[in-house]
């Protein structure tokens, strides 16, 4: 069952990446991507709580003080990965932010083993250390697609694969600590954490802007040419939250996070090939070899 959540999960995934991209267009200041992702969070708010109450399971969100503490977790991390994700995939190549967000898996992988003893078998070390091979190729890729990335493009592209792992990681202490925890109830206080946060840094940003050149346009303006992107994200959000966290009831962290980032790359590949128009060359190729290839060491061996 748990690759079945997963393979739901990556369904929603793709769509989402579809729509961020083409949302990416519109982005004209740090401003602009802050509100977009703040109407998105408030909708996987209304989202959640429509899911609580068909369920009805509204009581689950009467909690406690631990509960909380990991939904801020995943709501704060799940606040940084969303705008360094929009903002990675304006400034650079689609695959190149998603070959950090599969460096990003070892997050959880360590994580769980510290916290949570998950075991770690020597061919799933192996193939994390392949994967991280595939990721330094792929670098390579970036830089003859895009020219030689700036400091800051790595550090943002850091911070996307780090906070993606910090968000999934919250998902399996989650499960862990309530094996019988609403996941609904979950994923609605993530997304009101990450709306709150997102919302603190929208007003720092458009002062910021205000000061600058890119001066802030109105919420409206921003999303008006884009809003159809923007809903259709929310959901696909919410719905690839849902369904990871369903499935890592199922599987282990060294197992569902390598398989979950390895396809999303491996379908990113084909649309930013077929619909984004991204040069695939050998580099590329070989980097996406070596990373199902780890794929299969981690989850068969």
């Amino acid at each position: 069952m748990g690759y079945l959540f997963l393979a739901l999960a990556l369904a929603a995934g793709i769509t989402k990446g579809y729509c961020g991209k083409k949302t990416s267009y519109a982005i004209k200041s740090n401003s602009d991507s802050m509100i977009i992702n703040v109407l998105r969070m408030l909708a996987c708010i209304l989202i959640g709580f429509a899911l609580l109450a068909i369920q009805g399971d509204v009581a689950s969100l009467s909690t406690d003080p631990l509960m909380l503490l990991i939904t801020a977790l995943s709501g704060v991390a799940s606040a940084m990965f969303v705008v360094s994700w929009l903002l990675s995939v304006k400034s650079g190549a689609y695959m190149m932010v998603e070959v950090f967000l599969l460096l990003g898996v070892t997050v959880p992988i360590v994580m769980c083993r510290i916290f949570f003893d998950e075991h770690i078998g020597l061919w799933q070390i192996i193939g994390i250390a392949v994967l991280l091979i595939a990721v330094f190729i792929m670098c390579t890729y970036n830089t003859s697609l895009k020219g030689k990335m700036s400091i800051a493009s790595i550090v943002l592209l850091l911070l996307c694969g780090i906070s993606n792992g910090l968000a999934d990681f919250s998902q399996k202490w989650f499960v862990r600590t309530y094996p019988n925890g609403s996941v609904a109830a979950f994923n609605f206080y993530t997304y009101v954490f990450a709306a709150v946060t997102l919302i603190i840094a929208y007003l720092a940003f458009r002062a910021a802007d205000k000061k600058g050149d890119n001066k802030p346009r109105p919420a409206h303006e921003v999303i008006k040419p884009i809003w159809i992107y923007v809903a259709v994200m929310a959901v696909c959000l919410f719905a690839n939250s849902y369904f990871k966290t369903v499935a890592a009831q199922h599987l282990d962290a060294v197992k569902l996070y390598p398989l979950n980032q390895g396809g999303a790359v491996i379908l990113s590949l084909l649309m930013s090939s077929i619909i984004f128009k991204e040069k695939i060359n050998a580099k590329c190729i070989i980097g996406i070899v070596l990373s199902f290839a780890a794929l299969l060491m981690i989850n068969l061996l």
